[in-house]
């Protein structure tokens, strides 16, 4: 007897200890867990997943690091993973909402919709609040699920206007009357990684978007198009948590051009006219929006009115449009019974036509008023600019003079035609007040660069509209490695290390409001992969498929105050650093070189050879074909096994990218001196290589490399800024830059680093410059069989697949000696560096500096107080 009590106090001791480790140890869990969810939320995706897998090797069957690893798996494209982790979470809690969610996503992208309609159903009778439920389910065809019950709408006993125009500011209601708001604000398109624009985050990275926006001072968040119904609840949910520090929503109404340029098709028309209803009723959380390809749609219950500032309609308009409707259209006076139009054109009238509807159904639907504008920008702004001439002017011009013209200059006619927000006025019953909205930046069209500087512009528009209030509604430089337009302070699209990009957007933020402007949308949250630039769109084939990789050289994918970026494959925040995890990777020759790619770039790790260090060192790619190209080095030695396109230079002057002559995708063609005066630019901060004068860029219209034993290399040139005619005949010199003098230092400014101590040299090579059109599929640029080179067409190009890039090493010592891998020197050893395509890329978000350079910019502008 004594026996078997020792025996169940001992029991009972081991127990008690055993339910103590296993509190303990669930509180740790949950503890790395809530971590892990702070990770994810900042799309920390990689850091995420590791504290998820902490906290399941604390406890094993911890739910929330369950659940946690199945979004991981879900933002990573492994569905079946993802699923796997979510009926786990669901086998071990049948009421895990979050895992419900889950597997109602992953059923979603894999088009079963009976699974679709379980899920979120169920979803619905956990928890009838979740959003994703009502929007899930309006998406699947028939429109199943029921829209949710919704409060009957009071109307008040008077007119509701949040937010006013007066004068040349905003002001808000505030309980203590109306108070100046000056916008400091940010522009959000929504397109992650991998995605099309009409395919929108979760909640919860909407969210933590909320939160970072206000956390970096914003005060307004414009969005361009309707986003997903749990959009406006993080919103609403953000704003109730916080009344004194909301973020205010500027709400746009896209739309695509007209048939024909027809803003009267009846068709067309009455389709933007729904879609200003459907803004209306959203943010007052009373829209049930039926799926539409590619737009959102769902159940809009959060009613976001009281905090929604102000519409801009519309988008920028091409001026060819605009001239269209102008001259087969009468303009004249136009009124409206909330606006009027006095000696306008006939897009004047249409405009402000367009403006009354939505501010008609508003007012007589909600009994609510709010500031209205149009999207406009520089190229159809009411200003006079005498440097910009039309294609026709530019043309007339250049015959007169005798200048050759094989191509008609592709661009918008920058000074033809305009549309006038200032004739536009509210009559007596509109009180909210219209406003003017431009898109303006510093470095396009050229009447930022010969007209006038910036600030000037910026000034003058100012004087143009100052009676009423104006609002840079996009600016903004990008940090790519490409440059697009350059401008005479610096102030260039694209070409900017992360910390220049930071000093210039602060600047830009602080003079927007120096010139009288009533606020400021900088331009972007984050990184768009799918987003289009002229130098670059016709090398990056297909189109539908840019959003699957990262154009380093494509400066319109690089405007986000957070970047999405690739995922790094190696860890380190120098080459010492990762020179470990490139030890891991397989050699391509042994002791010299090293390989591997991600989305953004070719990365080469080229080692010293022994103690025999190299003048001048070589790495040679052959992308299409071995039998074309150059077979000696660009500065010369022996006859290479293969052909390449592309020789990357490593010499005491650094590191530089050039092309053989039949594999640059660009030409450029050098004209005759016409006797007029030349007004070449001068350029801040400009790129390490410029290129200025009378001469023009064309497409190489026969990229397929033939053998050329001379091997005829050349740099790798590109025209930002065209050769351009004034009407005075002032000829406007182009200027270009060398794309393959590759910028020195770490990631992301950099493109290449030297391990002093070792010689080790590590270089990134965006696709772009070595001809590769889409990483993601393996496919680079060629010009198809059979084409006629001579036919000028624009652009030649289409591409082939390819299994990978061939890559030559090569050296030459002081003493004048080559050395050649392989050392066999025969075609058949040359290594062949391929890679795993993809269809889902990774990547992960980091704050850029320039969050922190706004913050410090928009604190300025309050302790200066430009409105009152």
């Amino acid at each position: 007897m004594r026996l078997l009590s020792t025996s169940l106090v001992a029991l009972v001791v081991i127990a008690s200890t055993s339910c103590r480790v296993r509190t303990t140890c669930l509180a740790s869990a949950d503890s790395v867990a809530a971590r892990g969810w702070e990770h994810y939320r900042a799309d920390s995706i990689p850091t995420a997943a590791e504290t998820f897998n902490t906290a399941l090797s604390l406890c094993p069957r911890h739910n929330s690091a369950t659940v946690g690893l199945g979004y991981v798996a879900l933002r990573e494209g492994r569905l079946d993973d993802a699923e796997r982790r979510f009926n786990a979470a669901v086998a071990r809690d049948s009421a895990q909402v979050d895992a419900h969610v889950g597997l109602g996503i992953a059923a979603w992208r894999q088009g079963e919709l009976e699974a679709v309609h379980e899920q979120f159903t169920r979803v619905q009778a956990l928890d009838p609040t979740r959003p994703e439920a009502h929007d899930y389910l309006a998406r699947l065809p028939g429109g199943i699920g029921a829209p949710p019950e919704r409060p009957p709408l009071v109307l008040a006993d008077s007119l509701l206007v949040p937010a006013r125009t007066n004068g040349d500011r905003f002001e808000i209601a505030t309980r203590d009357g109306w108070k100046p708001f000056y916008i400091k604000g940010v522009n959000l398109g929504a397109a992650l990684p991998g995605r099309h624009p009409s395919q929108f985050p979760d909640s919860t990275v909407y969210a933590e978007w909320v939160a970072e926006m206000v956390a970096m001072g914003t005060n307004a968040v414009r969005v361009y198009t309707i986003h997903p119904p749990h959009f406006y609840q993080a919103l609403s949910d953000f704003n109730q948590a916080h009344p004194d520090t909301p973020l205010w929503l500027i709400h746009g109404v896209w739309a695509e051009l007209p048939p024909g340029h027809n803003f009267d098709d009846a068709t067309w028309r009455a389709e933007f006219v729904a879609e200003e209803k459907r803004v209306v009723d959203l943010i007052h959380g009373r829209a049930d929006i039926r799926p539409r390809t590619g737009h959102a749609s769902g159940f809009y219950t959060a009613d976001v009115s009281r905090w929604t500032l102000a519409y801009i309609i519309g988008r920028e308009w091409e001026p060819a449009a605009v001239e269209q409707y102008d001259t087969t259209h009468t303009g004249g006076d136009w009124q409206g019974r909330y606006l009027s139009v006095r000696g306008g054109t006939a897009m004047d009238g249409w405009l402000a036509g367009a403006c009354e509807h939505m501010i008609a159904y508003e007012t007589e639907r909600y009994r609510t008023q709010r500031p209205i504008a149009y999207t406009s920008w520089p190229t159809l702004d009411p200003l006079v600019h005498p440097t910009e001439t039309s294609v026709r002017e530019e043309l007339a011009i250049r015959e007169a003079l005798g200048d050759s013209i094989d191509v008609v200059p592709k661009e918008y006619d920058n000074d033809v035609v305009a549309i006038h927000p200032n004739r536009i006025r509210p009559t007596a019953e509109f009180t909210a007040g219209f406003f003017a909205s431009y898109h303006a930046y510093p470095y396009y069209p050229d009447i930022m660069l010969f007209g006038s500087d910036y600030g000037e512009y910026l000034r003058r528009l100012k004087q143009h509209h100052r009676d009423m209030p104006v609002v840079i509604a996009e600016y903004g430089v990008p940090a790519s490695i490409g440059v697009a337009h350059l401008a005479r302070e610096g102030w260039h699209h694209g070409g900017h290390t992360e910390a220049g990009m930071a000093t210039v957007d602060s600047a830009l933020t602080v003079l927007i409001a120096e010139c009288g402007m009533a606020g400021g949308i900088l331009f972007a949250w984050i990184d768009e992969w799918f987003k289009k630039t002229w130098v670059v769109i016709d090398l990056e084939i297909p189109l539908e498929r840019n959003r699957m990789w990262y154009s380093r050289m494509n400066a319109e994918q690089h405007y986000g105050v957070f970047a999405l970026e690739p995922t790094p494959r190696l860890h380190g925040t120098t080459l010492a650093e990762r020179l470990a995890d490139w030890r891991r990777i397989p050699d391509l020759y042994a002791g010299r070189l090293r390989a591997q790619a991600d989305e953004a770039y070719l990365w080469l790790l080229l080692e010293p050879n022994g103690s025999d260090r190299a003048e001048v060192a070589y790495v040679g790619l052959d992308v299409v074909n071995p039998d074309g190209g150059g077979f000696r080095w660009p500065g010369g030695g022996p006859r290479l096994p293969i052909g390449i396109e592309f020789a990357l230079v490593q010499s005491a002057a650094g590191v530089r990218l050039v092309a053989e002559h039949s594999a640059n995708p660009f030409r450029i063609k050098l004209h005759k001196p016409l006797g007029r005066p030349v007004h070449t630019l001068t350029v801040d901060a400009a790129p390490a290589s410029i290129l200025s004068g009378q001469f023009s860029q064309r497409y190489n219209r026969w990229l397929r490399p033939a053998p050329s034993p001379q091997a005829y290399f050349e740099p790798l040139w590109a025209i930002t800024n065209r050769r351009r005619f004034g009407r005075d005949t002032t000829v406007y010199a182009a200027i270009g830059y060398d794309r393959g003098v590759l910028p020195e230092g770490p990631p992301p400014d950099g493109l290449w680093e030297l391990d002093p101590s070792s010689g080790t040299l590590e270089v990134r090579i965006p696709w772009t410059l070595i001809n590769v059109a889409d990483p993601s599929s393996r496919q680079v640029l060629s010009t198809p069989e059979g084409r006629d080179s001579t036919l000028l067409l624009e652009p030649p190009f289409e591409t082939v697949t390819v299994g990978g890039v061939r890559i030559l090493v090569g050296s030459r010592a002081a003493s004048g000696a080559w050395r050649l891998w392989p050392q066999s020197g025969a075609a058949r050893d040359v290594a062949l560096f391929s890679w795993s395509t993809w269809d889902e890329p990774q990547w992960r978000a980091r704050r850029r500096p320039v969050f922190s350079a706004v913050r410090s910019a928009f604190d300025v502008i309050d302790q200066r107080e430009p409105n009152e």
